[in-house]
């Protein structure tokens, strides 16, 4: 049966209720909602009850769906289905949940850059008829099955989370202390860099090109504790000649982001580049390594984070960070420790890298299971 005989799209809007969901609070894949606190706003939204089936129309390759278990309101980039009488809720989120039904999404979607799922094309999704009984032993059958599962998969975040602290707390003790446990004496970094800059967002369309055309302009979307061979767009010579404050960085600078949410992330240039004014960069190092001195702001992200200023989206800024006081051990001893931070946090990222692909394989599994099973493929035991 076609999916608008199984469920209908809610279309009132109404005054957000207490509890309000927008479509940044569902986790992709998983059919959940973020923990902790959700979004709060204003505007007018569709109102939900128990039982309805929220589905991220926006982008829906992303998968966010969730079974509401009270009533509240949705934003506006979220489809609110109410299944009929004779449809079992948690089988409709399955339905929905499936990698079948989110490739039909997407492929009803309009739009390049922002694509929407459209509900005159999704309603005609090819939906397996089952009776009330079978639809309700399905249910009962995928969420056996998924728990185990989701509960592997959270057996993995917190191992991640886990190794994640101890290379934290690795690259602290390394770069503040010294073997004896006595503290580096600390100097501001205008100290150890004869460049510390920034850049700019040039304005023109013209001004920019495609990657790897023209030379690289670096945001702190791709700063990532990563090496910056590449960006996602660069700007032309002609916008580097123009435009007085877009620096060329040279290869092997320090960068980091000063704004919003990617405050405090940090890359190391591949390549000479420019960036935009929300990255700092620290080239031509002075009495200092720059691996050491790259772990050591690492290890120093939240205490440069709680010297940000603003509320909606506090930031850093390059005199701040000019003054920002770092530990200085002799250069010798900056290597060997520089040394030993690599090799541990290389095994660190290696298991962290095979953790990720563990937790990969098993949402995969989620989405093959549960779509095998509401498909029909798959009888259920």
């Amino acid at each position: 049966m076609p999916f608008w005989a199984a469920a209908t799209l809610v279309s009132d809007s109404e005054a957000p209720l207490d509890f309000q969901v927008s479509l940044e609070d569902m986790v992709s894949s998983t059919g959940r909602l973020v923990e902790g606190d959700l979004s709060q706003y204003s505007a007018k939204g569709t109102p939900f009850v128990e039982g309805d089936v929220l589905f991220g129309k926006l982008r829906p390759y992303l998968a966010k769906h969730w079974l509401a278990d009270r009533e509240g309101t949705a934003g506006g980039d979220i489809h609110v289905y109410r299944p009929e009488a004779d449809v079992e809720p948690r089988y409709l989120a399955y339905i929905v949940g499936s990698r079948n039904f989110v490739r039909f999404a997407e492929a009803a979607s309009k739009g390049v850059k922002m694509p929407r799922a459209e509900w005159m094309s999704l309603r005609e999704y090819p939906v397996t008829a089952h009776d009330l009984g079978t639809q309700r032993a399905i249910a009962d059958y995928l969420d056996r099955e998924t728990g185990e599962i989701d509960a592997m998969i959270a057996k993995m975040d917190e191992l991640a989370e886990k190794l994640e602290v101890r290379r934290m707390s690795a690259m602290q003790r390394s770069t503040q202390y010294a073997d004896d446990g006595a503290r580096w004496n600390v100097v501001p970094t205008a100290h150890l860099f004869a460049s510390i800059g920034s850049g700019t967002t040039p304005k023109g369309s013209g001004y920019y090109v495609e990657s790897g055309a023209g030379v690289p302009w670096v945001t702190t979307s791709e700063l990532r504790e990563n090496l910056v061979t590449a960006t996602l767009q660069d700007v032309t010579e002609e916008a580097v000649a123009a435009v007085s404050s877009l620096r060329v960085h040279p290869r092997g600078a320090i960068v980091i982001a000063m704004y919003g949410a990617t405050i405090g992330r940090l890359g190391v240039l591949g390549t000479d580049a420019t960036m935009n004014q929300a990255c700092c960069a620290f080239s031509s190092p002075r009495d200092v390594d720059p691996r050491f001195f790259y772990y050591t702001l690492w290890g120093q992200r939240d205490d440069i984070i709680r010297e940000a200023a603003g509320g909606g989206q506090p930031n850093i800024s390059q005199g701040m960070l000019r003054r920002w006081r770092v530990p200085h051990p002799p250069v010798d001893e900056q290597r060997r420790i520089a040394d030993h931070l690599d090799e541990v946090t290389g095994k660190i990222d290696a298991m962290l890298a095979k953790v990720a692909e563990l937790k990969s394989l098993l949402i995969e599994r989620r989405a093959a299971l549960i779509t095998d099973v509401v498909t029909g493929r798959k009888a259920v035991a």
